[in-house]
């Protein structure tokens, strides 16, 4: 399936400025949020959220983007509030505009298919994740990186990783993280947060007697973000709660076994 860029520029954004263009759109999600999402559940409310005016609004806002200015993203931690909600917002309208029912994998190459124009750039779900948030590394079993030498686009990357990402990050299926929205000057801690709700989810349970680890799957696509095989078992004893857990983690990281929790691609939906 050819992309499918899902905003237009319209006159009325014509004299906004990139920082009004954010807080607009941001405002808008935050509606989204507190209609139709679900954080500790996970889901969303799509059928209702699509016939409403709290979408339409949110759809209108997404005009804008094609004149925001990304040079004007400095910080890091601006850079990933930013990107991590617009992946997020591209997903969920991705899901109405394509109407999707079950599963995101009823679109063929749904990553790569919907997409936004920021800034007069063309940017698909998976130009966001691996281009812009992983630095530009290649996609799980994928051979070439997002952006070549010569992208334009290449320049806005995020140099450094931050693993946490990846439990912000949400693709419209049951096995993702709970959806959000990201404040620049609150993003360190909202990762954090949702980084030990994952880690204490169901996504993550631990055999203390048979000594076995089993794990999502974001952990094994992305190991290489997280440090390895190490780093994960680290991160997971890191954010562990129980207090039993964290210590037979430590104490038996060499002999754990670790296995892999199938994906659930079903829809995220309430």
């Amino acid at each position: 399936m050819r992309q499918r860029v899902l905003n237009k520029t319209t006159e009325k954004a014509i004299s906004a400025s990139s920082e009004d263009i954010a807080k607009e759109l941001k405002s808008k999600m935050d509606n989204l949020k507190l209609n139709f999402y679900d954080v500790e559940k996970g889901g969303a409310d799509y059928e209702s959220m699509k016939h409403s005016n709290a979408f339409e609004d949110y759809v209108s806002a997404t005009e804008a983007l094609t004149l925001f200015d990304l040079n004007t993203l400095i910080s890091r931690e601006t850079k990933l509030a930013f990107w991590i909600n617009i992946y997020n917002a591209l997903v969920v309208h991705g899901i109405l505009e394509l109407n999707i029912k079950k599963s995101v994998k009823e679109v063929p190459s749904f990553f790569d298919t919907v997409c936004y124009d920021v800034g007069g750039h063309i940017f698909s779900l998976d130009d966001i994740e691996h281009g812009i948030l992983r630095g530009n590394k290649k996609k799980h079993f994928f051979s070439r990186r997002p952006f070549s030498d010569s992208d334009p686009r290449k320049r806005f990357i995020i140099e450094t990783v931050d693993p946490r990402i990846h439990f912000a990050l949400v693709c419209g299926s049951n096995s993702c993280p709970p959806i959000d929205v990201y404040e620049a000057g609150e993003i360190d801690e909202q990762l954090e947060l949702v980084t030990s709700g994952f880690v204490n989810s169901d996504e993550v349970i631990l055999d203390k007697e048979g000594k076995k680890l089993m794990i999502s799957r974001i952990f094994k696509w992305y190991e290489e973000d997280f440090g390895g095989k190490e780093g994960v078992l680290s991160l997971i004893t890191k954010y562990r709660y129980d207090p039993e857990e964290k210590a037979c983690l430590q104490n038996a990281l060499s002999e754990l076994r670790i296995a892999y929790k199938d994906y659930d691609w079903s829809l995220n939906v309430l």
